[in-house]
């Protein structure tokens, strides 16, 4: 090789050497993954409260940092009057309002004199709490009051058959089927009293009067009653003679439990003495689904049969059974709206296909709503509006939907998200 070539591959190697390091540099236009901007920025909402995380950033030269906030539509104006240091990686806004929605963006001030920003980040601070059952870890998860954020995801060994929130005691009821327990969990994921030893349980539901489990156990063929004391493991109550139960729900106003078998049996039973007041055949298939409208006292019902289901409104006075739709595809959860007696119905459909339907009904049977597209799955409603949450397999999303079948907000992408409960304390 001569001199001058030598020479030259020495001078290429030296500007590529520069031109790697400089496009290394975060705050680099040219840099690939941040175009010059500051990644990793986060304003996560909370009661009251917006906080905020980022990465420090590994560079001479940074002075500190400073969070600008702006209402959508207006300008950003910085927060407070002085920088957190360069060392810093977090902060809060406590001067927020709930229900309010906020744009916040980062700022790095340098030694040069220059800046550097992040992208916005949106948040709506509230006092709502959403816990999620996730199939893809397993686990049980909590996202922030919005939605926008997941805030943690406690991994379990399998994925859980259903969560109940109890209100009386401000914890979360969770049930393993695998491993035949049933466990209460606080809004932080933590276990709390103690563990409760139920052979299969498939399903759960709490009444909030008292605090009062009652577990559905396939294993056991029987209904039983824990509670109200949390370190309590004995059973109080147990409801037998149902066949194979597969569907459990008590009464808070209205104190019953109700309870639908494989055999298509729908048992009434008052909650206290648990005397049986009524039962219904409905020869429509197994019992899939039931809500309780507790401003009546009766109960929707949705029963499958050859992979479709029917859906049927019980009334307890009278002891009538009236069948208000049939068809319908791969029902996986319903909810009634306390304030106005509606039924939301989430029809899965076809799995995979986005086939699927959530749809709003009035007592009537009359269809306020339908929103196609999707794969629901679990839903809940929310305390402060009766609008819906609903778990979408399609999207692997938490969606927020209004009763004219608009989604209001989506959770980010999720591991299988199945099931969700949401509290307001």
């Amino acid at each position: 090789m001569t001199s001058g070539i030598r020479a030259a591959l020495v001078a290429v190697l030296l500007v590529a050497g520069c031109t790697t390091r400089e496009r290394s540099n975060p705050l680099d236009p040219r840099n690939s993954r941040t175009q010059g901007q500051l990644v990793g920025f986060n304003a996560i909402a909370a009661d009251t409260v917006v906080g905020f995380r980022w990465p420090a950033l590994s560079l001479q030269g940074v002075q500190g940092y400073r969070v600008q906030r702006w209402r959508p539509g207006g300008s950003p104006q910085s927060l407070g009057t002085t920088d957190y240091g360069p060392e810093s990686s977090a902060g809060e806004d406590r001067g927020v309002t709930n229900d309010s929605t906020y744009v916040y963006r980062l700022v790095a001030h340098l030694a040069s004199g220059d800046s550097a920003l992040s992208p916005p980040d949106t948040a709506t601070p509230g006092p709502r709490r959403i816990m999620l059952l996730e199939a893809g870890l397993p686990a049980l998860s909590r996202l922030s009051p919005d939605a926008r954020d997941v805030l943690f995801e406690r991994a379990a060994n399998e994925a859980y058959v259903d969560v109940e929130i109890d209100t009386k005691h401000e914890v979360l009821w969770v049930a393993d089927e695998g491993a035949g327990i049933v466990t209460r969990k606080s809004f932080e994921g933590a276990t709390v009293g103690a563990a409760l030893s139920v052979a299969a349980p498939v399903d759960l539901s709490v009444s909030n009067l008292r605090g009062i489990g009652w577990v559905a156990s396939a294993g056991e063929q029987r209904v039983i009653a824990f509670g109200p004391d949390l370190d309590d493991p004995a059973p109080q109550r147990v409801i037998v003679g149902v066949g194979n139960p597969r569907v459990v729900e008590a009464g808070t106003i209205d104190l019953s439990v109700w309870v639908g078998s494989e055999e298509g049996h729908v048992y009434r039973y008052r909650a206290q003495d648990v005397v049986l007041t009524r039962e219904w055949v409905l020869q429509s298939g197994s019992i899939r689904a039931i809500a309780l409208d507790e401003a009546t006292g009766a109960a929707w019902v949705a029963t499958q049969s050859g992979g479709f289901n029917d859906l049927f409104y019980l009334d307890p006075a009278t002891g009538d059974s009236v069948k208000v739709r049939a068809g319908l595809l791969n029902v996986a959860d319903l909810a009634v709206d306390p304030a106005t007696g509606d039924l939301w119905i989430s029809e899965r459909g076809a799995p995979g296909l986005a086939g699927g339907r959530l749809s709003l009904i009035t007592r009537f049977g009359i269809e306020r709503m339908a929103m196609t597209g999707i794969e629901p799955y679990g839903i809940d409603l929310d305390p402060q509006d009766g609008t819906c949450w609903v778990t979408d397999l399609e999207s692997d999303r938490l969606l927020h939907v209004d009763r004219n079948g608009s989604v209001l907000r989506s959770s980010p992408t999720l591991q299988t998200p199945y099931a969700v409960r949401v509290r307001i304390p």
